[in-house]
């Protein structure tokens, strides 16, 4: 638009500049109608809570007596009853934060969370849609919406959020098994196994994944696939892939519950919060110290923190809770190798086996602490232990192959080698990827050993693993010296 305007039109013009103030204007007066109509506070009957729950959640509401309008004070009573499982009076908390602060992310989504939790879930899918709305880049909220939009039928748009979430989040788990969810339903089989595939694949234990595909396979009349995926389903019914929910995880720091300080424990391990999960185990334990689980988790994580001694502790109180928990002694095996201390450790995976000879990874790590020790041929043996009971281990191939290629048993060296990257992680895949390529070379395959030396330093260098970098670029100038002799 021209910025000289012409006289007979630049009163409409200036009338079109007022809307925004007018429109500013009405929201302000709708915001200030919604405050003066907050809901009541709940009533709560106090005797019938456990103590500790009883402490947190008068504290609470004693201060949102106080503050009644302010959203900070009664969005916080709200999450100390949702923590408590005080869904319906925490909805109620939570709508009046809201109506006060309609702009917050967090008010909104913990409304919607309850809601959602209570099964309502079409209300639960409008009140998740502003909260996208408010912050569009916070993947829990958008991932809770698909599972509400699923769970109302609203299949088409929960299919529509799905992919657009994997636009921008491809290795999401969470969303290619929504989308597969979406797919099954409206018939596209193919469709539902690509996606039901690539969740398992991204998180291999995903257990409510790996029974949607056993039911697609079925419908599809593969039974042999189908009874191969119910069998990895029974070994991790609800095993789910850690969605790194930050705004949850406040909510369970707040919970009386030992269980819940257990779930929280275990997320923050996930995600590699060493400090803050041993907080919440700790706490778990306050509450209940009988809880062996707690005890058991903390072994492993107190040497993670170099906190040796504590884990020691750790281990002795889970012991005399439960003489013959296999976790126990696998997890004493893990603080034991954590200090060099192998032989220890390697009589602490024997113990391990001894009670439960499937315990899952005993027979690798067993083989590292032999490796570790130079006894090379129990290590092997080990690692084809592990591989007999799940032949696609992607750590007992790499370490089976390794071995095998320094005692220059190149074929099948490269072979183990070579189905280690099938399953491989992200972090593991750099590594598999230049073990493969360095056996290829010594074997005087210098055409695979630069192809697979040349993948593994891109895979590296996206990953910022600069020291395998440097490893890697070091093998790489030696290939290509003694290339033209070859």
């Amino acid at each position: 638009m021209s910025y000289s305007l012409r006289a007979e039109v630049r009163r409409t013009v200036l009338g079109f500049l007022l809307w925004p103030c007018l429109a500013s204007g009405a929201q302000y007066l709708q915001s200030r109608e919604a405050t003066l109509a907050l809901p009541e506070l709940p009533q709560i009957t106090f005797d019938s809570l456990l103590p500790p729950a009883r402490a947190a959640i008068q504290d609470s509401y004693n201060t949102a007596l106080a503050r009644p309008r302010d959203a900070s004070t009664n969005g916080k009573l709200g999450m100390v009853m949702h923590a408590n499982n005080l869904l319906t009076e925490a909805q109620i908390c939570y709508r009046r934060a809201r109506s006060l602060d309609p702009g917050s992310l967090q008010w909104t989504y913990y409304l919607g969370l309850t809601q959602a939790d209570l099964g309502n879930w079409g209300d639960a899918a409008a009140t998740l849609h502003e909260a996208v709305r408010l912050n569009p880049e916070y993947l829990p909220a958008q991932l809770k919406l698909g599972g509400c939009l699923l769970a109302s039928g609203r299949w088409q748009e929960a299919a529509q959020l799905y992919e657009a979430i994997l636009r921008k989040h491809p290795d999401s788990a969470d969303a290619h098994y929504g989308l597969g969810r979406a797919r099954a339903v409206r018939k596209d089989l193919s469709g539902a196994v690509v996606s039901f595939r690539k969740a398992c694949a991204l998180f291999p234990n995903f257990g409510p994944a790996h029974y949607a595909l056993a039911q697609t396979y079925k419908r599809l009349g593969k039974t042999d696939q189908s009874l191969e995926e119910l069998a990895l389903y029974d070994r991790d019914k609800t095993s789910m892939p850690n969605r790194g929910d930050e705004l949850l995880d406040e909510i369970w720091a707040l919970s009386a519950n030992p269980q819940d300080q257990m779930r929280l424990g275990m997320e923050l391990a996930r995600q590699g919060k060493f400090a803050e999960a041993v907080a919440a185990y700790e706490k778990s334990l306050q509450m209940d110290p009988k809880i062996v689980e707690a005890h058991v988790s903390l072994v492993p994580l107190c040497g993670q923190l170099g906190q040796f001694a504590k884990g020691e502790e750790h281990f002795q109180a889970a012991v005399r809770l439960d003489p013959k928990g296999s976790a126990i002694y696998f997890n004493h095996g893990l603080l034991l190798a954590g200090q060099g201390r192998f032989e220890e450790a390697e009589g602490a995976f024997r113990k391990a086996l001894e009670i439960n000879p499937l315990y899952p990874d005993a027979h690798t790590n067993l083989g590292y602490m032999l490796e570790a020790q130079n006894k090379l041929s129990g290590a092997m043996a080990e690692y084809r232990k592990t591989l007999e009971n799940n032949p696609t281990d992607p750590q007992a191939h790499f370490s089976l192959g390794r071995i095998l290629v320094n005692q220059e048993a190149y074929k099948e060296g490269i072979e183990h080698l070579q189905k280690s990257l099938s399953g491989a992680d992200k972090g593991s895949e750099p590594s598999y990827l230049y073990a493969l390529g360095a056996a290829y070379a010594r074997s005087g395959d210098g055409g695979n050993g630069l192809r697979y030396l040349l993948q593994a330093r891109e895979k590296a260098a996206a990953r910022a693993q600069r020291k395998l970098v440097e490893s890697i670029e070091e093998d790489l100038q030696t290939l290509e010296r003694e290339a033209p002799s070859r």
